[in-house]
């Protein structure tokens, strides 16, 4: 089945061109300028992968991916900004997108990094699918179905990266290397530093841990991390 992208970008003569260039390799396209416009069809539709402009009309790259949060968890973006808007931001961009693309940019590059990121999400989905350990742990569990993680009745809303670590952590029987770990979740994209894996469970324990009790991830000093006991 063809992906479904649903690109945000308000410099017309750019979203034409990607738009047309992402179509002719058979990826489903949906065009949009502005950010309120594009939430307006997430909510409605479910799309494989968002592509946007980091600073688009009414919001930021960031403050849609806030909002688009609440009613899709764990969406996939990618971002398109200017090298200065990277520079400026890149903390606050890797946050909550998978990977971005410095403008002014050549379109394989873009085609080349979209079907990477399909080829790696296809592999955790399918990996998470055909878990045999249990996708819960303590009060915390995983709708894998729909990407959605829940402690309680209370939904933790995680970017795609943050989900998809968690996702992987909780379907290891056994304690995970960061080197394991980014292969796994970050597994066609060779050039990530392994500290990046601390980083991001960083940012789920930030999300998912409750002040005053253990934490849901394990470091297991010397080894990496676990969630299974």
């Amino acid at each position: 089945m063809a992906k479904r992208i649903l690109l945000i970008e308000n410099e017309k003569n750019l979203a034409r061109f990607v738009s047309l260039e992402l179509q002719k390799e058979g990826f489903l396209v949906d065009l949009v300028e502005s950010a309120q416009a594009g939430l307006d069809l997430a909510s409605e539709n479910d799309y494989d992968l968002l592509l946007l402009n980091y600073d688009l009309k009414d919001w930021t790259a960031a403050e849609f991916a806030e909002r688009l949060g609440v009613i899709k968890p764990a969406s996939v973006i990618i971002v398109m900004a200017s090298r200065e808007e990277i520079e400026s931001s890149a903390e606050r961009i890797q946050r909550f997108a998978v990977s971005y693309m410095v403008k002014p940019f050549i379109i394989n590059d873009l085609i080349e990094k979209v079907s990477t990121i399909f080829r790696g999400r296809d592999f955790i989905d399918q990996h998470c699918s055909q878990m045999k350990v249990p996708t819960s742990y303590r009060n915390l569990r995983i709708d894998v179905k729909n990407h959605i993680v829940y402690r309680g009745e209370e939904v933790i809303v995680l970017t795609r990266r943050e989900y998809d670590l968690l996702a992987t952590l909780m379907g290891s029987k056994t304690v995970l290397s960061r080197e394991q770990l980014l292969d796994r979740v970050w597994k066609y994209e060779t050039s990530m530093e392994t500290n990046v894996v601390d980083v991001y469970i960083r940012y789920i324990r930030s999300k998912i841990d409750v002040a005053g009790q253990p934490s849901y991830i394990k470091t297991v000093r010397g080894v990496g991390y676990a969630m299974q006991d």
